[in-house]
């Protein structure tokens, strides 16, 4: 079952936007930094960050300024929820609680998944960004458990 695939921790290792004439972009840039975690009971959480995001002037959580905070949040996806499995299609649905982008709070989210082995392949549904549509494609990598 795909559920009993996905449960674990993931490893971010691209992103990869498919827009529609074709071209391909990169929107947390060429080396992303994320984690996927799923679990039994069907909780979910994702981080998916640019690796190269410049920090704030001030050490302070909350004294960055206005263009500080949005080059941080641009670079930035987080969000938490539950998930479900439709089988028959090889998607997960992510039924989102919280999110840094508020727009996705309370919505659910479609990825069609892909499970070979330790790797994982997750693609959206068309999704704006930055004024194109595109199809994400997120490569993710298992995370052997703790000893």
């Amino acid at each position: 079952m795909l559920k009993d695939r996905l449960v674990g921790t993931w490893q971010l290792i691209s992103v990869e936007g498919h827009l529609p004439d074709g071209s391909r972009d990169h929107p947390y840039g060429q080396n992303p930094l994320g984690v996927l975690m799923y679990d039994r009971p069907g909780n979910m959480a994702v981080q998916i960050m640019g690796r190269n995001r410049p920090p704030f002037k001030s050490a302070d959580l909350k004294g960055g300024s206005a263009q500080e905070t949005k080059n941080a949040l641009d670079g930035v996806a987080v969000y938490f929820g539950t998930y479900e499995t439709e089988e028959q299609t090889d998607t997960v649905l992510h039924h989102i609680t919280g999110s840094v982008f508020p727009n996705w709070i309370g919505s659910v989210q479609r990825r069609k998944a892909t499970v070979e082995g330790n790797r994982l392949i997750l693609r959206t549904e068309p999704l704006l960004m930055g004024g194109s549509e595109s199809v994400v494609v997120l490569e993710w990598q298992r995370l052997a458990p703790s000893s």
